[in-house]
């Protein structure tokens, strides 16, 4: 294997996450970590054009329209962590 420049970044997710995303990919021919790649450039892409106040459209789509598919769902009630647990 040849050395990358990329950026490396670790993350958890549920187990059937997992596995989903590791058959999606595999039914694309791609690495699980190219399939997030391309999955989270193609979010950030979309993010930096809401962000844009210029962007009228977002591929022939009203900025309102993915605005309001994208909007980010109420806060669950996160897991404590060891940080957590030291700080109380």
């Amino acid at each position: 294997m040849g050395v990358t420049k990329k950026a490396k970044i670790t993350f958890t997710c549920e187990p059937d996450l997992k596995n989903g995303l590791e058959d999606w990919a595999q039914s694309e021919s791609r690495t699980l970590s190219n399939l997030i790649e391309m999955v989270i450039r193609q979010a950030y892409e979309i993010h930096q054009k809401l962000s844009s106040p210029t962007e009228a459209t977002i591929t022939g789509i009203p900025v309102t329209e993915i605005a309001t598919e994208t909007e980010t769902p109420p806060a669950t009630k996160a897991k404590r962590g060891k940080a957590n647990k030291e700080a109380s």
